[in-house]
């Protein structure tokens, strides 16, 4: 066991003042955070919404109190910079601009304030509902702050995977509060014991407290890829030069972790089935396999790890086309007469960003832009357009789309970057499921709208800013050891 332990070393050296460490505060509350934040609705509503970001703003400004540790992120200066300029194209979006210069940048907007209104204003923002724009821009900020203080916070190995663990012991307790719940007929929401009164099919389907089975689904396969991750790195998946007699020696010494992050496992897995959501499901199957690929590829030499590189790609590919191809069958299987995101909320929006081109309606107003373009029947008001992307693009245009797009599609590929070049078996693994649980919300906000939920928005940011610690840890020690190797 000694060579397993020289192994471990570094990760070891920053538990022995765990309880003295500085950012315990920090810690602390943020913990607090991600247990509360699934609560009532996923802390959407008039009153949710509001304290949840509240909240994280304080704790925002607590991890600023704390010791800060210079963290090497690959393209931060470009990051840092699309940051603001997003937050600057927010502002434009809501300043007042003359109507003659509103006629060249944004003529929908010129067409819909002519049928709203006998005489032209002579001045109006590019954003149709100015204030929904501000709310949009001041929940992005508080995100950004959050993300940059935690990638410039002093963390230790203890710190990062207690802050992971609570993460999935707060998935754990919205499973079992979910069967609780489903026990029940789904009429009761939480110790509110206020009567929720969705669609019928929601009686029949695991919902959590965030009410909604997709969403519901869609925070439980964010975070089983990352235990997973725990579960592997427990496992000794990725450790070299040990005996099997030495890593047998190591699980069982970690055994009742293995269970704990065994049982989480199942209870996520069967969590996500019993939501009953499509792209729940088959976002879940499909990050399955691609864990299980890379697991495969990263576990090999370098030398083989070539070998393996076309057929990973191979193999990658056809379970991506395997996905789409649901998808087409799916639409093809649609019936017309139903109303549904495949043949009226995604025309719908895709016809309202034709009329809003360059510059959007304004971050945040789909559900307020898009009744000029609802076609449904039956009187339900449409507040998103099932799909992120193209809600996106209609309410930031080309010039929005371009900006946010860039900044999400930079910070994942710093991320991937950073983590892809790591030895350290615990990165590497913990990595490897930072990594899935991205793909998984890229997948996934095909054909929902969860990341517009605050509390599922929290968690990938979470683990993203995680993702981005874990793949810094020790980075300097490693690059050394192999510079004299």
């Amino acid at each position: 066991m000694n060579r397993n332990k020289n192994i471990n070393r570094g990760f070891r050296k920053s538990s022995a003042a765990m309880h003295s460490y500085p950012g315990n505060s920090f810690s602390a509350a943020l913990k607090a955070l991600i247990l509360l934040s699934p609560l009532p609705f996923g802390c959407v509503g008039e009153i949710f919404s509001p304290l949840f970001f509240l909240l994280l703003l304080i704790v925002t400004f607590i991890g600023l109190k704390q010791p800060e540790e210079k963290s090497h992120i690959l393209y931060e200066k470009w990051l840092r910079r699309l940051f603001y300029c997003f937050l600057v194209f927010l502002g434009f979006q809501v300043i007042p601009l003359p109507v003659f210069l509103l006629k060249i940048l944004s003529p929908g907007a010129v067409n819909i304030l002519s049928s709203l209104e006998d005489r032209l204003p002579a001045f109006h923002p590019i954003s149709l509902v100015p204030f929904e724009t501000m709310v949009y821009g001041f929940q992005f900020l508080v995100f950004g702050l959050f993300f940059l203080v935690m990638i410039d916070i002093k963390l230790g190995k203890r710190e990062m995977i207690s802050l992971v663990n609570t993460v999935v012991l707060s998935s754990v307790i919205q499973v079992i509060f979910a069967f609780l719940k489903y026990a029940q007929g789904n009429r009761y929401f939480f110790l509110l014991f206020h009567p929720y009164e969705g669609s019928e099919k929601l009686r029949y389907r695991l919902t959590g407290t965030l009410g909604n089975s997709d969403h519901f689904a869609f925070y439980l396969e964010m975070i089983l890829p990352l235990v997973l991750g725990l579960f592997f790195v427990n496992l000794k998946f990725f450790e070299r030069g040990l005996s099997l007699r030495e890593k047998f020696l190591a699980i069982v010494n970690e055994s009742k972790g293995i269970v704990l992050y065994f049982i989480a496992v199942i209870f996520l897995g069967v969590g996500i089935i019993l939501t009953g959501s499509r792209g729940g499901v088959s976002t879940m199957i499909l990050s399955g396999i691609i864990f299980a690929l890379f697991s495969a590829y990263l576990r090999f030499s370098a030398e083989v790890q070539q070998k393996l590189k076309i057929i990973f790609i191979l193999i990658l590919c056809l379970v991506l086309v395997i996905g789409v191809q649901n998808t087409v069958e799916r639409f093809l299987k649609t019936n017309i007469d139903e109303e549904n995101r495949f043949n009226t909320r995604w025309p719908g929006t895709i016809a309202m960003f034709y009329d809003f081109p360059l510059l959007g309606t304004g971050f945040g107003t789909f559900r307020y832009s898009y009744y000029l373009y609802d076609n449904e029947r039956g009187g339900q008001w449409t507040t998103h357009a099932h799909n992120d992307y193209l809600e996106a693009l209609s309410d930031g245009g080309i010039a929005g789309g371009i900006l946010l797009f860039s900044l999400l599609g930079m910070t994942i590929v710093s991320f991937y970057r950073m983590w892809w070049k790591r030895r350290r078996p615990e990165v590497k693994m913990l990595g490897l499921g930072i990594t899935i649980s991205l793909f998984a919300v890229i997948f996934h906000s095909v054909f929902d709208f969860s990341l517009r939920i605050p509390s599922n928005a929290f968690i990938f940011v979470l683990l993203l800013a995680l993702g981005m610690k874990i793949a810094n840890y020790h980075k300097r020690e490693e690059k050394s050891r192999n510079d004299e190797e």
